[in-house]
């Protein structure tokens, strides 16, 4: 009889699975299946120490050495995935590739009566997957991209569109990058397995939909790329610009990046990092706003000399402008345009 059961993620995933990762607590926390579960076998210290006497004394002198570190866990590590099976009842543990680590836990879960299956080739064939389906998703889609200088709340735009029921992925907020470069201000990238991962999870949110709304970026957003398959789609698909008034773009962009609520060194920061576009006359004009705290001044001269630029450089030949006095009014222009994709019938 066979002890542990191997499933592929793709059935794994089609049969609502939930996944238990055993990878160290800062293995996890780098990457992920989105929305598993983890039980470390090794803490970060007990797996170096164990990869240690592995390269010192060989492979059977580190697995006697493991199982030291690892049997007082084991009652411990088998009721939380006991209570994980409980409330979820399908249960695949996983590691990096599917090796010792997943083996051992799904061995003395089984073992025990808690039954469980491995993933096989773990995160790693998780994450192949992943790659190859992003493309297969978006085969037969129209994707449309909403352009724009900065300012006219695009992200913000999206954001309130998804929460309406359209199908929109926030590049911006999977990525935790406003992709400026004021935009890492008070975020967190994840990793680009992370993001990935998030990409493909939204992908098959949006899997029934006939578009996928996107807003329009480069190839990198703070020091993530996006998936090429989507980034190839984006290029092909179709291109929204949307355009407002300056006064409402300093507007919006003061709100929507917080403008204000950090330190005046946090700005002065990214500042520097632009200083040679700007050119020393323009810098030092902008440098000393921020240092008087007039924000929306100093946000208004980066527009007009820094964004403005920079984006009329890297816009693409759009097919649709729209333009509109304010916000409200851009934001339901595009609300209507989508409409048409969505029922072109209609």
């Amino acid at each position: 009889m066979e002890l542990v059961k191997e499933i592929e993620f793709e059935e794994a995933y089609k049969r609502g699975f939930a996944f238990v990762d055993v990878r160290t607590k800062e293995e996890f926390e780098e990457f992920r299946i989105p929305g598993a579960y983890n039980v470390p076998l090794f803490t970060k210290e007990e797996r170096e120490k164990v990869s240690k006497v592995y390269y010192e004394k060989g492979e059977k002198e580190a697995r006697l050495y493991a199982l030291e570190i690892v049997s007082p866990k084991l009652p411990r590590i088998v009721k939380e995935i006991k209570k994980i099976k409980e409330k979820e009842k399908n249960v695949a543990v996983y590691c990096w590739r599917g090796g010792l680590r997943s083996l051992a836990v799904a061995t003395i879960c089984n073992l025990t009566g808690v039954h469980v299956f491995r993933l096989k080739g773990g995160y790693r064939a998780f994450r192949n997957y992943i790659l190859r389906r992003i493309g297969e998703i978006l085969k037969d889609k129209k994707v449309i991209v909403l352009y724009g200088p900065t300012g006219v709340g695009k992200t913000r735009i999206l954001r309130e569109l998804k929460e309406e029921g359209f199908p929109v992925i926030d590049l911006e907020g999977l990525a935790g990058h406003r992709g400026s470069v004021f935009g890492g201000i008070g975020l967190t990238q994840p990793s680009q397995k992370m993001f990935d991962a998030l990409v493909w999870q939204e992908l098959e949110r949006l899997k029934e939909s006939p578009i996928v709304v996107v807003e329009g970026e480069s190839r990198k957003i703070g020091k993530l790329f996006i998936p090429e398959p989507l980034w190839k789609k984006m290029g092909e698909g179709v291109k929204v610009l949307l355009e407002l008034p300056l006064s409402q773009r300093v507007k919006i962009s003061m709100e929507d990046y917080g403008v204000g609520q950090f330190p005046k060194e946090t700005y002065l920061e990214a500042l520097l990092r632009i200083r040679k576009i700007l050119g020393d006359e323009k810098y030092r004009q902008i440098k000393e706003l921020i240092e008087k705290e007039e924000y929306p001044e100093a946000v208004k001269e980066l527009m007009v000399n820094y964004y403005d630029k920079l984006y009329s450089r890297s816009i693409p030949q759009t097919q649709v402008k729209l333009q509109a006095k304010d916000y409200e009014e851009g934001k339901e222009k595009f609300r209507e345009l989508l409409k048409g994709y969505l029922s072109p019938s209609e």
